[in-house]
């Protein structure tokens, strides 16, 4: 999830689907007291590289305020039980780490009925206040994640996705004389055991400057349950760009030109990138590119269905909200590759230029027919490429509709729309994936001309945001 969750509202009643999370007012359960014969014990080194520390010779985790901490202590057995989850794929062995499993949390913190809904975040945060505690974590570094600790202070409620809660909040490492307070995004995941989560696996070795940086990551264990909830802490950006369109979409205006070509670039920017290191992203959508309006700058965020692309390796094709979701994934093929998320980003792109969500599916197979409504029904030749040797339903194919024409569906919405546009948009949202734009043949396009002149710059007369290859595609 993003820093940010809005949902979208439009004049002509397209809604996207809530990802909001149910809230409770109960004040927080009671923590057992603690153990007053436990000894207290010598503090371990954080610095050590052992792969076991002993929790009988560390001491718990202490909150600048109590009451968000349990006191109590497990034995190696009960720790090692709590992070089972971290050793089911091979990926997360490389930072599972005992010594995170001394973090304890209140039980509140692991309430799933207490998890915060967007409509009543006020109410939310009046009723839990500032959180502050003290953890360790790792700060993500190039070549070996560094043993840390952290005061974090829990602030303000941003939003929820499925299977997590994201709060602004402020870190500041203990172990370093001088060092200041940082604004970031805390991203909370909530336990699921049917759901592997690889991000922070994934995410830590991901570093461009259009996809939000992990800084730190902790693991903390309910002192009851034994469940754990794992924490990453974000880069903060102030927006999305489904908050910045849902704010012109209330207004009855458009988001301007300059911002849309400085978004898709930088998009298509980070989309090279993890193709480049073979990742594909799987949720590419309006929440998930945050975005700062007064720099132009935009990062691609949320990596919780991300994952190493390995070509011709089977994955699930229920991946990607609906309304982005590439024809091959609609169709169940399993085989896909990187261009899901171009297409993604094609659907976003016509989006920003309409105020339309393009493919306004009611579930898997309407999004298929609204496809075929507007980019025809596939032939035999574009389904090759497609779904190469995949077997179809006959009946996904019953209905023949012709394509419809680009320039005509976008001048209908904007009256600025050009056949540029229209052609940028064509060529992404294409059923021939690997013929849909892309790389720097799609940063090449005259779409983005205007970025490219020495004159351009933002509204209020700064330059733009860094730009990769621009140079280059001059």
């Amino acid at each position: 999830m993003p820093p940010v969750d809005t949902s979208k509202k439009s004049s002509v009643s397209i809604v996207k689907d809530s990802n909001g999370s149910n809230i409770s007012k109960k004040t927080a359960a009671s923590e057992k007291p603690a153990d007053k014969n436990q000894e207290k014990q010598p503090e371990t080194d954080l610095n050590s590289d052992a792969d076991e520390i002993s929790v009988r010779s560390s001491p718990v985790v202490v909150s600048a305020s109590a009451r968000n901490f349990s006191p109590i202590v497990f034995s190696r057995n009960e720790l090692k039980a709590a992070g089972k989850g971290c050793e089911k794929d091979v990926e997360e062995n490389e930072h599972f780490d005992p010594v995170f499993y001394k973090n304890q949390v209140a039980m509140r913190q692991h309430d799933q009925a207490k998890r915060p809904l967007n409509s009543t975040q006020a109410e939310a945060m009046v009723e839990l206040g500032e959180l502050e505690v003290e953890v360790i974590a790792k700060k993500v570094s190039k070549n070996k994640d560094i043993r840390c600790k952290l005061t974090v202070k829990q602030q303000a409620y941003l939003g929820s996705g499925a299977f997590s809660d994201v709060y602004k909040g402020t870190v500041k490492p203990k172990d370093k004389k001088g060092s200041q307070e940082l604004t970031v995004a805390i991203k909370k995941i909530w336990p699921d055991p049917s759901r592997e989560d690889r991000q922070i696996a994934i995410h830590r070795k991901l570093d461009h400057q259009n996809l939000i940086k992990l800084l730190y990551y902790y693991v903390c264990v309910h002192p009851e349950t034994k469940q754990t909830m794992w924490s990453l802490i974000l880069e903060l950006m102030p927006s999305t760009v489904a908050q910045e369109q849902g704010k012109r979409m209330d207004r009855g205006t458009l988001l301007p030109s300059l911002y849309v070509k400085l978004f898709m670039y930088q998009t298509f920017c980070g989309l090279l990138y993890l193709e480049k290191v073979r990742y594909f992203h799987r949720d590419i959508k309006p929440d998930n590119l945050l975005v700062n309006m007064a720099s132009g700058c935009l990062k691609i965020g949320d990596f919780g269905s991300a994952r190493r692309y390995r070509p011709y390796e089977k994955n699930t094709a229920y991946q990607v909200t609906r309304y982005y979701r590439a024809p091959e994934l609609c169709m169940k093929y399993t085989k896909y590759d990187t261009t899901v998320d171009i297409w993604a980003a094609g659907c976003i792109l016509a989006e920003m230029l309409t105020n339309r969500i393009i493919f306004y599916g009611e579930d898997n197979a309407d999004q298929l027919k609204k496809i075929f409504r507007i980019c025809g029904t596939p032939n035999m030749d574009q389904l090759k490429e497609c779904v190469p040797g995949h077997e179809l339903d006959p009946i996904i194919l019953r209905d023949q509709f012709p394509a419809a024409n680009w320039f005509k569906i976008l001048k209908r919405y904007n009256r600025n729309a050009t056949q540029v546009h229209a052609d940028m948009v064509g060529a992404i949202l294409r059923y021939e994936c690997n013929k849909r734009l892309r790389g720097l043949d799609a940063l090449r396009h005259p779409f983005f001309n205007s970025l490219r002149k020495p004159t351009a710059k933002m509204p209020d007369g700064s330059a733009l945001p860094s730009l990769e290859y621009l140079n280059e595609t001059r």
